[in-house]
């Protein structure tokens, strides 16, 4: 009889980087696929949904997985971990005439970046939280791979995951696609850096992982209002919810019978 590896469970107060610890260690006790046969099919144009309920399905078969799968179940055990940062990052390597691809997520928690994964190479999977940017942690995966005898080609960077588990939109696998015959080592840094400072940006906006107030208060938004700019949508919400505005809607909802019956 083979062990089946227990799906870790963890205390309110235990920390992130120790989740993440725990997480990588189920991911290992399920071990590297290596029979050749894909023991669950990922399609990548899955809405987020669909790919928890397959993460869910692994867990129960408890198989040894390739690295998109691994991927896929670090997302799924991470989704409670509001306050740390997913995105997937893919690279593209050249050894001995051939062309090989491999796939990690990358995690941001309190400013430092790691990673989660499997792979054949010890180096080439889990990082912990400690690298300051973003392209430290991509050269440490670089010079991991050159111990390898492989030679990085293209590395492609996707942005932050939702953390709703049910959430019906895809993962952005490349938002940016960085070439390094194309760039140089200082513009392959920037590059980084800036895809760093994006995904910052855009969970600034409430538009990356999204908190579940944010996501009510988009779903009861009038049709004006979700057709116009963030900046006008903001301004408009601060005005309406004002204290003068609510008596003259009040009484002109007499006149409006047929919008108080839609409602």
């Amino acid at each position: 009889q083979i062990p089946i590896p227990s799906v870790p469970a963890f205390q309110p107060s235990t920390p992130i980087p120790e989740r993440l610890e725990a997480v990588q260690r189920y991911i290992r006790e399920l071990q590297y696929n290596h029979t050749g046969t894909q023991f669950f099919e990922i399609k990548k144009s899955r809405p987020l949904t669909g790919l928890m309920d397959l993460a869910k399905e692994m867990t129960k078969e408890a198989l040894p997985i390739k690295c998109l799968e691994a991927v896929i179940l670090g997302i799924y055990l991470t989704n409670n971990m509001t306050t740390l940062d997913r995105f997937p990052i893919s690279f593209k390597t050249h050894f001995s005439g051939n062309y090989f691809r491999h796939i990690v997520l990358g995690v941001n928690f309190g400013g430092r970046y790691g990673a989660l994964g499997i792979s054949r190479r010890e180096e080439l999977m889990y990082k912990a939280p400690v690298f300051r940017t973003l392209s430290e942690l991509i050269f440490d995966f670089e010079e991991a791979y050159r111990r390898c005898w492989h030679t990085l080609k293209k590395v492609k960077l996707g942005h932050c995951v939702s953390h709703d588990p049910h959430s019906v939109e895809q993962i952005e696998w490349k938002h940016s696609i960085l070439d390094l015959d194309k760039l140089t080592r200082e513009d392959f840094r920037k590059e980084l850096e800036r895809h760093a400072r994006d995904m910052r940006l855009k969970i600034g906006k409430g538009t990356g992982p999204p908190s579940p107030t944010k996501d009510r208060k988009k779903d009861v938004s009038s049709p004006q209002r979700g057709q116009a700019s963030p900046h006008r949508r903001n301004s408009r919400g601060d005005r309406r919810p004002s204290g003068e505005k609510k008596p003259a809607d009040s009484k002109a909802m007499p006149d409006l019978s047929g919008y108080q019956i839609r409602v």
